[in-house]
């Protein structure tokens, strides 16, 4: 594990990392990233959130790097809008995810070109709008509007059903298909070969930093491989076992400001031994 001195980039998670339900980003963990910026480490956030919505977080912490959305299926420049990564759902996996709800009878969300699809008004389809805060647009039949494929799909359903989800839909679609959870609420499903680590790679190549020179925080199932990959994982204390199973160091929850004390630790560190 590296030093904390070391440490150039921080990639942090959005939900129930940085932010919680509408709970925002708290003071500490603001004054925390402004102390880290200062100190010449860069941030940058890691979410399953489309680009639209992680734009706007991008922009209130004056974030320059690339961000990753989608679970790492897109990595994009929140300032320029340059896209340095952008891996896509296949056609006939996609279609086979819109098959499966239908049988199932859950709610799933198809995103193309950065837009929000959704084939029917559901009480989990309007949760899931409020909680991103984008628009959605209304198509008859998904099954035809993932034709070119979908950067991910979004299945919405009680917090007691998404794990037992994620394991009848692993695999499901194909060897090339993963299913994981990214909100107590959110089975997700995109291309085996993304997630927020491989993105990480990807923006700390971008940056022309080691991966090894790099702080992933996060605390759900989707952010299992930032944590693995980063230089010094960080799982939040009240994150998905697997995730803190993983991590180098184990902060507080979100309402214990845990990103903020994962900085402060960091910061410390260098701190030492600078001295």
């Amino acid at each position: 594990m590296p030093e904390a001195a070391d440490i150039r980039i921080i990639a942090m998670d959005l939900d129930g990392t940085l932010v919680k339900g509408q709970q925002g980003i708290t003071p500490r963990v603001r004054r925390a990233i402004d102390d880290v910026r200062a100190a010449g480490i860069e941030i940058t956030i890691a979410t399953g959130r489309m680009f639209r919505s992680a734009r706007r977080f991008a922009a209130d912490l004056q974030v320059t790097l690339p961000i990753i959305c989608y679970q790492g299926s897109l990595v994009r420049d929140p300032v320029t809008g340059v896209t340095h990564q952008h891996e896509v759902l296949p056609t006939h996996p996609a279609r086979a995810a819109v098959e499966f709800a239908r049988q199932r009878g859950l709610h799933v969300n198809a995103y193309i070109d950065d837009e929000l699809y959704m084939e029917a008004d559901t009480p989990e389809g309007r949760f899931y709008a409020a909680s991103s805060n984008v628009p959605i647009t209304f198509v008859d039949d998904l099954a035809v509007a993932v034709t070119a494929g979908s950067t991910k799909l979004v299945f919405v359903m009680d917090e007691d059903r998404v794990l037992d989800a994620v394991a009848d839909m692993d695999g499901r679609f194909g060897p090339a298909v993963q299913a994981t959870r990214s909100h107590p609420r959110f089975a997700e499903v995109v291309r085996r070969d993304v997630n927020k680590g491989t993105a990480l790679a990807r923006v700390a190549s971008v940056a022309d930093v080691p991966l090894e020179q790099t702080m992933g925080i996060g605390d759900n199932l989707n952010d299992l491989d930032l944590v693995r990959a980063a230089g010094i994982g960080v799982a939040m204390g009240d994150g998905d076992p697997r995730v803190l199973a993983a991590a180098d160091w184990i902060t507080g929850s979100y309402e214990d400001d845990g990103v903020a004390q994962a900085i402060e630790r960091l910061l410390n560190g260098r701190a030492t031994r600078q001295g």
